[in-house]
């Protein structure tokens, strides 16, 4: 959880749980009205589809009566016949590209439209004579009947009362429609063969009687305005002589032929179906409106709530964002603060207390619109800042006195060794006995150790050595004089060491660093052991190695020492106590040498130095080289 250790990152997970809450609960009630919407969008197609199957209805509801009137003698009938055929093939084929579109219910449609799979071969048997008008009203009421069950299989109305009685009264006025449709159709056919035959009165009266059972549901759940065109509609001219001609009928059942011409009561009974068809379709469009105005709401409510929540998320976050700016960004200026005073204030303060000139007082600013937590903690480490002004200040200070005060004794001791090695040489030119002359050259080497800690001291607070050559000295020479800088020489063993000549500026400073690497090899050797030492020329400079053959350092021993060969910690603040390595990387930094430590080959350490080339030349003339004094 790396991500998770900065401010911003934190203030966004804290500030998402309750977002993520809002949109949770957001988008929950938004697939609430999503879902009405749908409902209501299904309804709405529903209801178009139940207006589309009545109307091929009443279209097969007319065929049905003058196919049994042809049927039942009457050859008037013929012509309108052919002509209501085709009205009802075209209204088929309308219902059927409504259906095409897949609409709710259309599945229940498509299969009740199976029950009429025999129409043809029935209008052909119709023209021919061949089929009985029982066989053709049943043929079209088993099709009127399974398609209105099939439209009116699902008339719930989503929750909505008004829907739900607007679908009653459709499906009530449907019913009776459909009665006075097949008592139209059962009557036209008595009256065209004359009289009643065989089940024919059983079968009118029944039907007569469910189509005034409808005609009373309808108004239950009709609206007043349906409830008035249905009593208009049984009050018309039409719906008064289809009443009479009823009545005749049935008083003529003693009679034998019936007083009623056929043709006048298809025209009675075709304007009261006609006028109660316009009243279903006055219900349709009832419905349809209501299922259109509940789909309106329901997706005006839906873009309400998906623009709340939308708009809620937005403002979610847009204060997040600004609660994590409002933080960030006055941390971020002080964080900027910090790393100035610590890149720039800091050094020059130091740098103007070093040249006696007053340092300026470090501050930190948050910017506007910091909270008071912020800009107390600005104070704060505007404090902190004043106080490692204050320390830094001394501290350069008393580094300053101390580096002073080192080079002052450093060069003081160099000056006494410097005159005692003088006394010493006059004492070694005068002195004949071999003896003498042995301790004599004994305090030599001792005394040019002291020398070379004395300059060690030197170098290590920053001063040059005082011992230049004006001409190039062979490599040979130059390791040669770093070992009489180090106790115990007898033990280094030169390997291989290429004639090459070392610039006269470095010639010293060469020297005291191979002094330092090998008296180090020395003091990790066992005392039986040699130190080994190689001098390779190559295209880049000159490789110098120092094998020792002690027990070896650890990786984290090797990158301490590394670090301290490469200047990166300070003889002040280390613990070990090993200034050799400190001097080493002094004296490498300032002949730009690069000096490391590493595993030897078969065990112990090795230290190699890297001289660069500017420093370091093949040797073409040893007559332009000059030596190294004792």
């Amino acid at each position: 959880m790396r991500t998770l250790r900065s401010i911003r990152h934190r203030l966004g997970l804290l500030l998402a749980l309750p977002t993520g809450a809002l949109v949770v609960l957001g988008a929950t009630g938004t697939a609430a009205q999503a879902g009405r919407w749908s409902a209501a969008d299904r309804t709405d197609r529903q209801v178009a589809l139940v207006a589309a199957t009545e109307e091929f209805v009443h279209q097969i509801q007319r065929e049905r009566g003058l196919t049994a009137g042809l049927l039942g003698g009457e050859s008037g009938f013929r012509v309108q016949l052919t002509a209501q055929r085709t009205t009802a093939d075209t209204s088929r084929r309308t219902l059927d590209d409504r259906l095409a579109a897949g609409p709710p219910g259309a599945d229940r449609i498509r299969a009740a439209l199976g029950r009429l799979d025999g129409l043809a071969a029935l209008r052909g048997r119709a023209d021919t004579g061949t089929a009985t008008r029982a066989e053709a009203l049943g043929f079209f009421t088993d099709a009127v009947t399974a398609l209105d069950a099939a439209a009116f299989a699902d008339r719930g109305g989503d929750g909505d009362q008004r829907l739900a009685d607007a679908l009653t009264t459709l499906h009530a006025l449907a019913g009776a429609t459909e009665a006075a449709a097949l008592e139209r159709g059962t009557l036209n056919g008595v009256l065209a063969a004359g009289a009643f035959r065989n089940g024919d009165y059983p079968a009118f009266v029944r039907i007569a009687a469910v189509k005034e059972a409808a005609l009373a549901r309808a108004p239950q759940t009709a609206t007043a305005e349906r409830a008035d065109a249905l009593a208009a509609a049984l009050r018309s001219p039409a719906a008064v002589t289809v009443a009479g001609m009823e009545q005749q009928a049935l008083d003529g059942l003693q009679g034998g032929r019936l007083p009623v011409a056929a043709d006048d009561w298809w025209r009675a009974a075709t304007a009261l179906v006609d006028d109660l068809y316009r009243v279903q379709a006055q219900a349709a469009a009832d419905a349809s409106a209501r299922a259109a105005a509940l789909r309106g709401q329901a997706l005006r409510t839906l873009l309400a709530d998906a623009g709340l929540t939308l708009a809620a998320v937005a403002a979610a976050v847009l204060l997040g964002v600004a609660a994590t700016r409002s933080i960030t960004r006055p941390v971020a200026a002080l964080v900027a603060g910090a790393e100035d005073l610590a890149d720039r204030v800091l050094p020059r303060a130091v740098e103007d207390a070093q040249n006696g000139r007053e340092a300026a007082a470090p501050a930190l600013r948050t910017g506007a619109g910091a909270t008071a937590e912020l800009a107390a903690l600005e104070a704060a480490l505007g404090r902190v800042a004043g106080t490692a002004l204050h320390l830094a200040v001394e501290q350069s200070v008393l580094r300053r006195n101390t580096t002073e005060s080192l080079a002052n004794l450093g060069r003081r001791n160099q000056a006494l060794v410097t005159r005692q090695l003088g006394f010493l040489t006059a004492l070694e030119r005068g002195e004949h006995d071999p003896g003498a002359l042995a301790n004599l050259f004994e305090l030599d080497h001792l005394a040019t150790r002291m020398r070379r800690t004395a300059e060690s001291l030197l170098v290590l607070v920053g001063e040059g050595s005082p011992r230049r050559w004006a001409h190039p000295v062979p490599l040979g020479d130059v390791i040669r004089a770093s070992l009489g800088e180090v106790e115990d020489y007898r033990r280094v063993v030169l390997r291989r060491v290429d004639d090459a000549l070392v610039d006269g500026s470095a010639v010293a400073d060469t020297a005291h660093l191979l002094a330092e690497l090998v008296e180090n090899a020395l003091a990790a050797s066992p005392p039986d052991t040699d130190v080994e030492v190689f001098a390779r020329l190559a295209e880049d400079g000159c490789l110098i190695a120092v094998l020792d053959r002690g027990p070896g350092l650890d990786e984290e021993e090797l990158a301490r020492a590394n670090a301290r060969l490469a200047g990166r910690e300070s003889f002040l603040v280390g613990r070990e106590g090993r200034l050799g390595h400190y001097v080493a990387g002094r004296l490498a930094e300032r002949l730009g040498a690069a000096v490391r430590l590493g595993a030897a080959p078969v065990h112990g350490v090795s230290a190699t130095v890297r001289l660069p080339a500017a420093l370091v030349a093949p040797a073409t003339s040893r007559a332009a080289a000059g030596g190294v004094p004792a």
